[in-house]
């Protein structure tokens, strides 16, 4: 019998982040892979500003920043020509605001990306158990068997049946939970194949992106790092619905280039993809077990996410699988440790796949103006601003969002900043440095490190301290912490608030919340950083947790 409350299938980036949220909270986790090595290759490398924003508040950002880089430049050619023809920025760089800290994005190879999450994991006790593979499993009232076999490095197989309370899949398209629930992507499958791989390159700065277009044919060779000769290429155009060879690309390469002022040392790995826009009818299944996806695989054998695939274009597709998991993994820790119950798990779906049917529509778009648009125009087709950085995307509309003003200027779109110059629930909560504890000069801290996976913040702007302290009397016990934003100059209150006492010393969180100082406005932020509720009193506040809480 397993000691485990979770059971984790897949150990890419949603895996990783989902076991890691689940540990945080208290709740044990068992998660497999039955890859007998860890996966190499760069895949999917980028991670958006947003993403990046939740892996702040899950405190595993200083690692990855060490290990990413900036957007480069993309260079691009014509056959022949060792010069480039045209410089494309891909993504321009954005300088930080005190409410946005991370708005440029990073690249990070796949392999590292899921190197350093599993060292987080690994401090928490936790390993991935590779050669370890789900076959089975079967589902009761109170809990799922689950029919996993292990295989050591001599190819010896044992099976276990092994009960969780929960199981999730995280294992790519080929996803054994999906498969044996019985569920299909909904969407389509182009005949369109993308060649895809990682190979040592000499001859060419790794400094830039480099790209050739001669529609239909696209190749381009990304660079794995600034000290790295390690390239990751992709080709386009009349390709066979198969994985193309180390020796077939090269000799692809120099037809279509003619640059054989270039060299090639090995393939690290090799992939090919099929253009699909699909996801499931539902992501919440009955009972005990869920679907949510993994980041993308691009190969024939595990070639989308267990819940949605779509174009590489515009690097989406990771991003939005830990931002799945993101949002699941809070409400699966408040259900499994008896504080909500469990029709919280239902807002999953419900939140999640109108922003992922945004997404593929996004994604597809991109891939057409990528791919298939006018070789004169790249800078436009190549353009990753905007709505890709994904700082916008939203839950307007969600059945456990809490509105106390009268008007709620919901977002059209799930990937749309509201807008208002004021701060809105369903929409992520801004960060603001330099707050200090009230009466003291300690070293200032920020909203995102105050922030937690683990529990709901409520902040509390303005007012006086009658209001403040009946809004902090009622305040659920559990899974909450509760802080008092003193406006700037304020230090003193009644000395008997339960709450942490911040004074906004930098007027960054009254200004970038559009909070004012003589009226008591109470934010409720989600512990997946979402504002849950903007309420102006303690039955505001009470109605927001009675839709969360048990």
């Amino acid at each position: 019998m397993s000691n485990s409350s979770v059971l984790i299938t897949g150990a890419g980036p949603a895996g990783l982040v989902l076991a890691l949220i689940l540990l945080k909270n208290g709740v044990s986790v068992r998660i497999i892979d039955k890859e007998m090595n860890h996966r190499i290759g760069s895949r999917g490398s980028g991670i958006q500003p947003r993403t990046l924003e939740l892996y702040d508040i899950l405190g595993v950002l200083p690692n990855i920043l060490k290990v990413g880089e900036g957007v480069p430049l993309m260079v691009k050619y014509v056959r022949g020509e060792i010069k480039p023809v045209g410089t494309i920025t891909i993504s321009e760089r954005i300088e930080p605001t005190p409410d946005t800290p991370h708005p440029n994005g990073q690249i990070v190879t796949q392999d590292v990306h899921e190197e350093v999450l599993r060292a987080y994991l690994q401090d928490l006790g936790c390993s991935v158990e590779l050669g370890t593979q789900l076959l089975s499993f079967e589902q009761f009232p109170d809990g799922v068997v689950a029919r996993i076999v292990k295989t050591d490095a001599d190819g010896n197989q044992v099976e276990e049946d092994t009960r969780f309370d929960w199981l999730v899949g995280t294992d790519g398209a080929r996803s054994i939970v999906r498969k044996q629930l019985g569920l299909s992507f909904l969407g389509e499958t182009q005949s369109e194949h993308i060649a895809l791989g990682d190979i040592a390159v000499e001859g060419i700065d790794s400094r830039f992106w480099h790209m050739w277009h001669e529609p239909p044919k696209l190749l381009l060779l990304r660079p794995s790092g600034l000290n790295s000769n390690v390239f990751m290429f992709a080709y386009s155009g009349g390709l066979e619905e198969k994985t193309m060879t180390r020796e077939e690309f090269i000799e692809q390469f120099y037809a279509f280039t003619d640059r054989r002022d270039v060299t090639f040392g090995p393939a690290t790995w090799l992939s090919d993809y099929r253009l699909t826009r699909c996801a499931l009818g539902a992501y919440l299944l009955p009972e005990v077990c869920f679907v949510v996806p993994f980041s993308p695989s691009l190969s024939q054998d595990d070639s989308a996410d267990a819940a949605h695939c779509h174009s590489p274009a515009g690097g989406q597709g990771l991003n939005s699988s830990v931002q799945d998991v993101v949002n699941l993994g809070w409400k699966l820790a408040l259900v499994q440790r008896g504080l909500a119950p469990e029709t919280l798990l239902n807002t999953y779906s419900e939140e999640r796949l109108r922003v992922i049917a945004q997404m593929l529509q996004l994604t597809t778009d991109l891939h057409e103006k990528t791919f298939h648009g006018d070789s004169k125009d790249h800078k436009e087709a190549w353009a990753r601003g905007g709505d890709i950085q994904m700082l916008g995307v939203n839950y307007c509309g969600s059945s456990i969002v809490q509105e106390d003003y009268a008007v709620q200027r919901g977002s059209v779109t799930p990937y749309a900043k509201s807008g208002t110059g004021r701060i809105q629930a369903a929409y992520r909560a801004p960060d603001a440095p330099g707050l200090v504890r009230a009466g003291s000069e300690g070293v200032p801290t920020r909203l995102f490190s105050i922030f937690s996976v683990e529990m709901h913040t409520v902040l509390l702007f303005g007012g006086d301290d009658i209001a403040r302290a009946e809004v902090l009397s009622r305040l659920p016990k559990e899974a909450v912490r509760a802080v008092l934003l003193l406006p700037q100059g304020q230090t003193a209150t009644d000395g008997s608030s339960s709450a942490l006492v911040l004074e906004d010393r930098a007027g960054h969180a009254y200004a970038g919340y559009g909070m004012r100082v003589d009226e008591l406005t109470v934010v409720i932020v989600r512990p997946d950083g979402v504002v849950g509720a903007v309420v102006i009193d303690a039955e505001g506040m009470e109605r927001y947790f009675r839709k969360i809480l048990s």
